[in-house]
């Protein structure tokens, strides 16, 4: 009989460790878990900042076609007046 809460004991012993390395994984998956969801806010952030900076630049860039081709049209009416 000594021999089987010797073994009682040692299960116990190694139920407790298991529920200790449980309970340090979770810890560490509920870090990651948290760290991770600061990154992704973080890229969300970034990405909605180059998505407004896209757009400004594309406005940009069609003020200035826009503006070449008035001057393109004004070069084009000074050339043909000196004709």
């Amino acid at each position: 009989m000594w021999w089987r809460n010797s073994r009682l004991d040692r299960i116990e012993v190694n139920i407790e460790r298991l529920a200790e390395i449980s309970e340090a994984t979770n810890r560490r998956i509920d870090r990651f878990v948290e760290v991770t969801a600061q990154q992704i806010e973080g890229l969300n952030a970034r990405t909605e900042r180059l998505e407004v900076g896209m757009e400004r630049l594309q406005s940009g860039m069609e003020q200035l076609q826009s503006g070449m081709e008035q001057l393109q049209r004004a070069v084009e009416y000074l050339l043909s007046r000196d004709r």
